[in-house]
This record gives structure tokens, C-alpha cells and sequence, in this order.
């Protein structure tokens, strides 16, 4: 049995821009090797967890947007406790026993987002934790210093005494060396990172043990590679763990940072394999913001009580237009392409893209301050703003990158075709947005002919044409005198009795993923005959 699966079976996986003015935004990212905490956690609002995945995937990703601190990922968070909520009873007991490992899980998330263990969902986890163990202190079904420092770490956060049998259990669990482990089988010691991590961790919460904290610490020193990850099931998750733990010792993990930048995803997710191809894993992502944001189990901490009401959600993205694309960002994973058909403005593109805006006056003349509700409040004071940006389609279909505007939303004057994009953020200074663009074109999109005789009974057949890039679907859609024939979606379409004196049309939808729904009509057909 490895040590991921040893622990799962314990507790579960661990869990504006002035309207008159121009402006700019921050980059996302600073150096090449440095890890990037908003497009991580991003990532991980863009691929939250749902309630069939289980109380734990979303505890994780849950303590994951929490190392942020920011109240910008509150409104996902929230979502994440909802379903947390649900599944609690499923979580505690499952199989109608209580797991005071996975009760000391759930305690330290509920404390880590501001919330009362002792009063959640009808539980009082900090009692939990320590409810019905045996004599030595052991929390949880079986034998593991994972487990036994999880109890320690959301007692101490609970605000709870530790009882001594606690300690004296972990103390027991860390060989010779400083590791922390599991065993298996009986009586055979794993020395393993992740369970180092949560050890080390636990100690530094209790203080006064210092030669047993020095000797984990040296443990994990040794066991760092020469690029700065430490190996395991999972590299990215043990290295963010263990990294975060050297950290709240005191040590220097600045190898270990860099070596994390270096495995970041273009999608600002990591990965949990170092295999070439292997995508971004919500899990090791979560855990990755450990380390980028220098928190730990100890610490982080995002209060959902002082964090605003959440705004309303963005109008869903739309994947056709015939006028001006909008693309709005808050930063902190929430977006939409929407598109607006009524467009002399800026302005006018937000409004006919179907969100609200609100204005402020400033020393500058109007400042546009919210879009969809968001931020909370309006500020010109403020370090973040939204900025406003323009994209223009090229021939072949792809997109020109984001382009500054020099003028305000008020005055702009957006062209037809091309994207208006927003992005709430700090100042750019000249960088490039991290800023999604519309989807893609196509560079050819023929309309489609028609070959038949129109004439009763006989068959018409459509050729939609070569599309460049090639289409991920294309559906077709037979006309009489432009009304839409009930089941006519072939290729070919017999002509009928109640065709006859009408003209026949077909129209081509072409859609995929990454590219625009874009339909072509073919030329009428002469009135069909009898």
C-alpha cells in the first residue's frame, strides 16, 4: 500500500478604467521560475470541485483559494462550503463510524474560512476529534502521524487543549532519522514527505520540542533533490507540503519555489505527475498555493464573514455574434465572452453585452468603477481597477493580441468584429494582459451550394464546402421559403407536395471547441415544380 492511499483510507485527501482616461494592468506573472498564485488559483475556480466528487475534493480546493486571503475568491468558496455542508455526515462517518482523522480535517477548513467548528453542520468538530480514542491517543482508524498531527494542528486552530496523549503518539511515530511515517506493514516504518510535512507542522504548533522539530528538518533537507522538489507519489503536492512546513520552521525554500514554477501549466494549474502531457490536477493545484503563497495548515486563513456579499454571477458566454465580441474578467476566474450587437461605444457594448455598470466622479471625470456588481464597492483610490482593452481577428481566423486602449470606454468607438476586453486587476505597466480572447474564427466558411432538380420528387444535395479550420460539428437545416422543415438535417432532402411553388434554402452551422458558431445559407432554389 503507498502512502498516498494509506492516508486517504485515514482521513481523505487533504483536504475600472476611467471612462475619459487610459489605463493598464499588472502582469500575472513576474519571473520565469516564479510560481503565479492568481492563474492557480484561477485554475481552480474554473474547475471547482462538485458535490459528487465528494466533501473532500472540495475541502482541498476549498483551503486551496483560502491561502489567498482574498475576498475575490470568496463567492467560489462559498459554494464549496455549501457542498461541504452536504456531504459532512457521509465525510464523518463513513460507514456509519466516526473518523476523528477526517473530524480534525474538516475542523481545521471550517476554522481556516472563518467559520465555528464547534457549530457546523450540526457538529462540534474540535469535540470530535478527540471523541472515543483509545487509550494512546490515536486519531483515526489506524496508526499514522498524517492523522495524529491533523488532530494536533485543528485543535490548536479550534482553540482547544491538546491532550498529552496526542503528542506523546506523534512523538512516537518519528524514527531516528526525523521522519514522520506510516506503517505498513505492521511494524514496518515508511519515512514519507507528506506525512513529514504535517509532522513538522504539528510541532511547530506546539512549541518547546526543538530537537525533535531540527531532526524533521533535517530529514527533509536530505531528502530535497538537486532541482528542489521532493519525490513522491505526487511531486508537486509533497514538495508544496513540505516546502510550506520548512517555511513555518524558519528555512529558506526558495529552491523549492523555483522548481515549482518550472512544472506551472500554461493554464495556471499543476500538475500531479512529472510525466510529459500529464494535465493540471485540481488537488496538486490546491496544494501547490501552499507554497506560492507562504502559508500552511497553520495559518491560512480567509474569513468569509468580513468578505462582501457575493456578487451576481456573469452572464453565461455565448459562442456566435455578428457584432462586437466583450469579454469580461474579474481576475480571480470568474469570465464570460458575451457579445454585443449595439456597440458606437464601449459603454454601449457592456450595456447590449447584458451587464450593468456603474460609474463614479472623480478629479478625472467619470470612472467606470463595476461591472456586474463587482467589485463591492467603488473606489478611484484603489490599487485594482478595470482596465480596457481591444483585440482585432486576423485573417485566419485567430486573434491579434490585447491592445491598450488609449481612450476611454465612453469614447472608444469599437468595430465590428473585433473584441472589447475588460480585466479587473492591478496596474500592468505595459505587459500584456492575462486575459482570454474570443473564440476563433474561420478563415474560410464558403457558403454552402445546392444540386437537384426542384422539381416534386426528386432529391436536393447540399455541399457545405471546405471550412478552414476544420470544424469540430457541422449540422445542417433544410428551408421552404425560409421556414424550417421539420426533420430536415441530412445531407440530401425529396422533395415533397408541399414544396411545390416554394423555394428551398439550407443552412450550415459550424461550431467546436475553441471556435465560433458561424452558419452560412445557401442561395434560394428556383420555386419547385409540380
Amino acid at each position: 500500500m503507498n502512502a498516498v492511499l494509506k492516508r486517504l483510507l485515514a482521513v481523505g485527501a487533504t483536504a475600472a478604467l476611467a471612462i475619459s482616461a487610459s489605463t493598464a494592468i499588472a502582469p500575472r506573472a513576474t519571473a520565469a521560475a516564479e510560481p503565479d498564485a492568481t492563474r492557480a488559483a484561477n485554475y481552480l475556480v474554473k474547475h471547482l470541485p462538485t458535490s459528487g466528487d465528494g466533501a473532500s475534493a472540495s475541502m482541498a480546493v476549498a483551503l486551496g483559494l483560502a491561502t489567498t486571503g482574498q475576498c475575490t475568491y470568496a463567492p467560489a468558496v462559498r459554494t464549496l462550503v455549501t457542498q461541504i455542508q452536504k456531504g459532512a455526515k457521509a465525510y464523518l462517518y463513513p460507514s456509519g463510524k466516526l473518523n476523528q482523522a477526517r473530524a480534525a480535517n474538516l475542523s481545521l477548513v471550517v476554522s481556516a474560512l472563518g467559520l465555528n467548528p464547534r457549530k457546523f453542520a450540526g457538529y462540534n468538530l474540535a469535540s470530535l476529534i478527540t471523541k472515543g480514542l483509545p487509550k494512546d491517543g490515536q486519531i483515526g482508524p489506524s496508526k499514522s502521524a498524517f492523522s495524529q498531527s491533523l488532530g494536533i494542528i485543528a485543535r490548536k486552530r479550534a482553540a482547544a487543549d491538546i491532550p498529552v496523549t496526542l503528542l506523546t503518539n506523534l512523538l512516537s511515530q518519528q524514527d531516528d532519522s526525523g521522519a514522520f511515517g506510516y506503517e505498513y506493514p505492521a511494524g514496518t516504518f515508511n519515512a514519507d514527505p507528506d506525512t513529514t510535512a504535517l509532522g513538522t507542522l504539528a510541532l511547530v504548533a506546539i512549541g518547546q520540542l526543538k530537537p525533535q522539530l531540527n531532526s524533521a528538518v533535517a530529514w527533509a533537507k536530505t531528502n530535497q533533490t538537486a532541482d528542489g522538489y521532493w519525490q513522491n507519489y505526487s511531486p508537486v503536492d509533497s514538495t508544496a507540503l513540505i516546502g510550506s512546513a520548512m517555511k513555518a520552521a524558519g528555512q529558506s525554500v526558495t529552491a523549492a519555489r523555483a522548481w515549482l514554477g518550472s512544472v506551472q501549466r500554461a493554464d495556471g494549474g499543476f500538475p500531479n505527475s512529472l510525466d510529459d502531457g500529464t494535465p493540471s490536477d485540481a488537488l496538486a493545484t490546491a496544494n501547490a498555493l501552499y507554497l506560492i503563497t507562504g502559508k500552511s495548515a497553520l495559518d491560512v486563513s480567509l474569513n468569509l464573514s468580513k468578505c462582501p456579499k457575493s456578487p451576481p454571477a456573469l452572464p453565461k458566454s455565448t459562442a456566435s455574434c455578428t457584432g462586437v465580441w466583450v469579454v469580461i474578467d474579474r481576475g480571480n476566474g470568474q469570465d464570460t465572452v458575451r457579445c454585443a450587437t449595439s456597440y458606437g461605444t464601449g459603454m454601449a457594448a457592456l450595456k447590449s453585452a447584458g451587464v450593468t455598470t456603474r460609474t463614479m466622479t472623480t478629479n478625472f471625470g467619470p470612472f467606470l468603477c463595476q461591472i456586474q456588481s463587482f467589485p463591492s464597492t467603488c473606489s478611484s483610490t484603489s490599487n485594482t481597477y478595470w482596465g480596457y482593452w481591444y483585440a482585432n481577428p486576423k485573417v485566419d481566423g485567430t486573434w491579434a493580441d490585447w491592445t491598450e486602449y488609449g481612450t476611454g470606454a465612453a469614447a472608444s468607438k469599437p468595430v465590428k468584429g473585433a473584441a472589447e476586453g475588460w480585466l479587473y486587476g492591478p496596474w500592468l505597466n505595459g505587459a500584456k494582459p492575462d486575459l482570454s480572447l474570443p473564440p476563433r474564427g474561420y478563415a474560410a466558411a464558403p457558403v454552402p451550394t445546392i444540386t437537384g432538380t426542384a422539381k416534386k420528387g426528386q432529391t436536393l444535395t447540399v455541399t457545405p464546402g471546405t471550412w478552414t479550420p476544420k470544424p469540430g460539428a457541422v449540422t445542417l437545416r433544410w428551408y421552404r421559403s425560409g421556414k424550417s422543415i421539420s426533420g430536415a438535417t441530412k445531407a440530401t432532402y425529396k422533395l415533397a407536395s408541399s414544396d411545390v411553388g416554394k423555394t428551398i434554402t439550407v443552412r450550415v452551422t459550424a461550431s467546436g471547441t475553441g471556435l465560433q458558431t458561424l452558419s452560412r445559407t445557401s442561395l434560394p432554389t428556383v420555386k419547385v415544380a409540380k
